[in-house]
């Protein structure tokens, strides 16, 4: 596998292209009555601003196999802080062997580590947990989310 910091806006668009969107929503996403439908408009605007990184993982053929990408900006309670926070990280199922997803998630975090943010903010769905990871990784619990359904 061969990781790489790729242009953000190539990288959205084929990863847009792939069907690897639509897998990550299949796996993860439990109410199926909110369909994926990414606001493609703010994500170009936050990456004509700078605000956006993605990471790749590609397999031996050069196919994009899995992502985490970032949006990084002053956290709005604090201006004076960057804050990196993960907005989607996905590595397909069939790519996960061994360490691989371990290996993935590492890169990733000394990639943007290199924007010298004052903190990495990760999302973990109790159903997709991969806090663990994260924790061999430095990270601790910080907050928990709760969701109400209204469809």
């Amino acid at each position: 596998m061969k990781f790489a910091n790729e242009d953000f806006w190539m990288f959205w668009n084929e990863a847009r292209g792939s069907g690897l969107f639509e897998k990550h929503y299949d796996e993860i996403n439990l109410n199926k009555a909110i369909k994926l439908d990414p606001a493609d408009d703010l994500y170009f605007a936050l990456y004509k601003m700078g605000m956006m990184e993605a990471h790749t993982m590609r397999d031996d053929k050069g196919v994009l196999v899995g992502y985490s990408v970032y949006y990084v900006q002053p956290h709005m309670h604090y201006k004076k802080s960057l804050t990196a926070t993960n907005d989607i990280l996905f590595v397909r199922k069939d790519c996960r062997r061994g360490l691989a997803g371990y290996k993935f998630l590492k890169y990733t975090v000394d990639e943007i580590k290199k924007r010298k943010p004052q903190r990495i903010f990760f999302h973990v769905k109790p159903h997709h947990d991969f806090g663990r990871l994260l924790e061999r990784l430095g990270a601790k619990a910080f907050e928990t989310m709760y969701s109400i359904n209204l469809e």
